[in-house]
């Protein structure tokens, strides 16, 4: 399933994308829900995709036979469906980050080959606030104190299950699924002191979406192939397959320093190399156009402002 969080008339509320519509999971469970999910004591599904995922595996389930049983009634009751707002075409609603304020955004640095840079004995966290995060089409925020924001496409996974010391065998069982992220700091700012955070705190400096995919929708997270396009140039390239420490290692890694959440998130890291040599630095300014893109997962758009500028 592609799952997703979309706004409307001010309330957000979780989705799937589905026959070309967006498709409301909790109106779409009250009518097509199968009468043993009820009867087992899942009587609804929750408004926010966050508490869906807590609900695990039987809610999976659950919201994926719903949407078959609606398909079969699309094509003949639409008119009706939309009236009463399960569903909605794409261009009716307003997509938001598929979770918008996970418990944790746990992010990897030096996780990709870098010009004369040897790989990390571990790997390197750091965090950033669920402040920052934003959605697809939204505006990048440049604030004045920023001169030398960068980009950086990243695989983000999402945790399905709680998770303490897992180990790298067993860890795909606990990820609910995949979305595109892009971890924007500013240079100058993440050089101040030893560690980067500083560069990476603000508002809207996590872009991610547009949709969650279940993790029988991704294969194999160890061979995709990620870039960055800037206003029509590709400035960012690299896959998965390059990671030094793989989503399995990570989500093993990180489940012995921290017990991980339905809902929480990890970003990979970022690629440094373009055809084997250092990308391009280069930095954002207003009006720029930005899409990240991941295989499977497709593209994710934002555009670039200025603090304060129409606002």
């Amino acid at each position: 399933m592609q799952l997703v969080t979309y706004l409307y008339q001010n309330q957000r509320r979780s989705a799937a994308l589905a026959h070309g519509r967006i498709v409301d999971l909790q109106r779409t469970y009250q009518i097509y829900g199968p009468a043993r999910y009820k009867l087992q004591g899942l009587l609804n599904l929750p408004v926010s995709l966050l508490e869906f995922l807590r609900l695990g595996e039987p809610a999976l389930q659950a919201a994926a036979e719903s949407l078959a049983a609606l398909q079969t009634d699309l094509s003949g009751n639409e008119t009706d469906l939309r009236a009463h707002e399960v569903v909605f075409l794409p261009d009716e609603v307003h997509l938001c980050a598929p979770i918008p304020e996970p418990g944790k955004l746990i992010c990897v640095g030096a996780n990709y080959p870098a010009a004369g840079k040897p790989a990390p004995e571990y790997p390197v966290l750091f965090l950033k606030p669920s402040s920052s995060i934003t959605g697809p089409g939204a505006p990048i925020i440049l604030p004045e104190l920023t001169r030398s924001v960068a980009y950086e496409v990243e695989l983000a996974v999402i945790i399905g299950r709680r998770a303490r010391g897992v180990s790298p065998a067993e860890a795909r069982e606990y990820i609910a699924g995949y979305t595109l992220a892009n971890d924007l700091g500013d240079r100058d700012l993440e050089k101040r002191t030893s560690q980067w955070t500083s560069g990476k705190l603000f508002d809207s400096f996590t872009p991610m979406g547009p949709a969650l995919l279940t993790r029988d929708e991704v294969p194999d997270d160890g061979h995709l192939f990620l870039s960055t396009v800037l206003n029509g140039d590709i400035v960012q390239k690299g896959n998965t397959a390059d990671m030094f420490f793989n989503v399995a290692a990570l989500v093993s890694y990180i489940s012995t320093l921290s017990t991980l959440m339905p809902g929480d998130i990890i970003l990979t890291g970022s690629p440094k190399m373009m055809d084997g040599q250092p990308a391009p630095q280069v930095f954002l300014k207003k009006g720029d156009h930005l899409e990240i893109r991941i295989d499977i997962l497709g593209c994710l758009e934002n555009r670039v402002e200025a603090e304060g500028a129409g606002l």
